[in-house]
C-alpha cells in the first residue's frame, strides 16, 4: 500500500506542467485540464480596489484580441497552486505571478460579504472581505472550435 502511495506522490508532483501551457501568444496560458485560458501577463499581477473591482477588471479585459474574461472559480484558481513550490506556491508555467492573494469568483457561503481567496505564497486558501484588495488573474471558457484544434 505505502508503494502505491508513493508512486500516486511521484505522479502527482513531476506532473505539475502537463495540464497547461503558454499559447502562442505568450500573455495566455491555455488549461486544457479546465478547458480554459488564463490570463498571464504583467497586468495578471495587478490589485483590485476590492472584489467588485476585479470582477468589473476581468469583464472589461480585452488579451490578445477576446473578450469575456471572468474571474476563476475556487476550484479553476485551487488547479494551479503547485504545493511543491513555496513563494510562489503556484505551477510554474505561469511567468507574472504576484506573490500574495488572489480573488475567486466564489462567495464564503457563511456571509455574502466575504468571499474566497488562495495566496499564492503558500497555496492556503482565505474567505477574506470584499471590501479588501487582492490580485487578479482572469480566465476565459476555450471555445468548442479551439478545444478541437488544440
Amino acid at each position: 500500500m505505502k508503494k502505491y502511495f508513493i508512486i500516486s506522490l511521484m505522479f502527482l508532483f513531476t506532473n505539475t506542467n502537463i495540464f497547461a501551457s503558454h499559447t502562442d501568444k505568450n500573455s495566455v496560458v491555455l488549461d486544457k485540464k479546465n478547458a480554459i485560458y488564463w490570463q498571464d501577463d504583467l497586468s495578471s499581477q495587478k490589485s483590485s480596489e476590492d472584489w467588485d473591482d476585479a470582477i468589473e477588471y476581468c469583464d472589461k479585459l480585452i488579451l490578445n484580441n477576446m473578450k469575456h474574461w471572468r474571474l476563476p472559480t475556487f476550484n479553476e484558481l485551487l488547479s494551479i497552486v503547485d504545493y511543491t513550490r513555496v513563494d510562489p506556491a503556484i505551477n510554474p508555467v505561469f511567468e507574472y505571478v504576484n506573490e500574495g492573494t488572489y480573488w475567486t469568483s466564489i462567495d464564503f457561503s457563511a456571509t455574502t460579504s466575504r468571499a474566497w481567496t488562495i495566496d499564492f505564497r503558500t497555496g492556503k486558501t482565505y474567505y477574506n472581505y470584499k471590501t479588501t484588495n487582492h490580485s487578479v488573474r482572469c480566465v476565459k471558457e476555450i471555445p468548442a472550435s479551439a478545444k478541437d484544434e488544440k
